[in-house]
C-alpha cells in the first residue's frame, strides 16, 4: 500500500489515538493505517509511558498491548481507568484464552482484539467505540422503548415495531437485538454475544446464534425495516442500516 492511497475510512482528523505497543513493526503498521484513516497518532512502547501519556490527556482512545515491559497492559489499563474512567481502551494481544480476555475487561478494557487482526475490522471497532456516549450521559434506568433506525424495541411488551406493524420476539431474540442495538455499527464478536446473551462460553460447533440471527432478519424484513444484522464472516455481527 502506498502513502498516497485513499484512506480506508474517513474520520475526524483531530481524534487522537494512543498506541501502546512494544513491537515496533506492529506499532508502525498501526500508526500508518490509523494516520491514513485520519487519526492523530502517538506511540508509546512501555506500559508506564502509555499510562503517563493517557493521564496527560494525550488520547481520545487507547490501543493497549497486553504484554509490555515493566508495567503490563492490564495494570496500565487499571490505572488509566481509575483516573480517566470514560477514556476508551481497546486491548491488543496475541493471547485469546477466555481468562485473559476477562482479565482485560476487569481491568477496564472496552473491547478486545487478538493478533493477528483485520485492520478494517479494528478501524470499525475504533469508530464504533468513539461514537458511543460517555458513561454518565445515559438515563439512570433503561427506557421502556428504544428507537433504532426505523424500528422501536419495546422492552415492556417484548416486541419490535417497524414501518409495517410489530412482531413479538422470543427472549433470546429480544436479548440479541437489544445487545446489537446498544451500539449500532459496533462489531460484536461471537464469543462476546454468547457470554452476554446466553451466559456461557461460545461453542464453535453450535448453530444457536446463527439460527437466532436468521429469525431476527426474517422478522425485521417482515416489518419492512431498513435495520439489518450484518455478518462479518468468522468474527461476529453488527446492527446496521441497509443490506446484511
Amino acid at each position: 500500500m502506498l502513502p498516497q492511497d485513499k484512506p480506508l475510512v474517513s474520520s475526524v482528523p483531530t481524534t487522537r489515538i494512543l498506541v501502546v505497543e512494544d513491537d515496533p513493526t506492529i506499532s508502525d503498521l498501526l500508526a500508518y493505517n490509523l494516520e491514513r484513516a485520519g487519526y492523530e497518532v502517538r506511540k508509546e512502547r512501555t506500559g508506564r509511558g502509555g499510562l503517563e501519556a493517557a493521564l496527560a490527556g494525550a488520547a481520545d482512545l487507547v490501543l493497549m498491548d497486553l504484554m509490555l515491559p515493566g508495567l503490563d497492559g492490564i495494570a496500565a489499563s487499571k490505572e488509566i481507568k481509575r483516573h480517566r474512567p470514560v477514556l476508551p481502551i481497546i486491548m491488543l494481544t496475541a493471547r485469546s484464552e477466555r481468562e485473559t480476555m476477562l482479565s482485560g475487561f476487569e481491568a477496564g478494557a472496552d473491547d478486545y482484539v487478538t493478533k493477528p487482526f483485520d485492520m478494517d475490522v479494528l478501524l470499525a471497532r475504533i469508530q464504533a467505540r468513539l461514537r458511543r456516549p460517555l458513561v454518565g450521559s445515559l438515563p439512570a434506568t433503561p427506557a421502556a422503548a428504544v428507537a433504532l433506525f426505523d424500528i422501536t424495541l419495546d422492552r415492556d411488551a417484548h416486541v419490535v415495531r417497524g414501518p409495517h406493524g410489530s412482531v413479538a420476539l422470543k427472549p433470546k431474540e429480544f436479548d440479541l437485538l437489544e445487545l446489537l442495538g446498544s451500539a449500532p455499527g459496533h462489531l460484536f464478536p461471537r464469543e462476546e454475544i454468547a457470554e452476554r446473551v446466553w451466559r456461557h462460553r461460545y461453542l464453535p460447533g453450535s448453530r444457536s446464534l446463527d439460527v437466532h440471527v436468521r429469525r431476527l432478519r426474517e422478522k425485521l424484513e417482515s416489518l419492512g425495516s431498513t435495520a439489518s444484522l450484518a455478518t462479518v464472516r468468522g468474527v461476529g455481527y453488527r446492527l446496521t442500516e441497509g443490506c446484511s
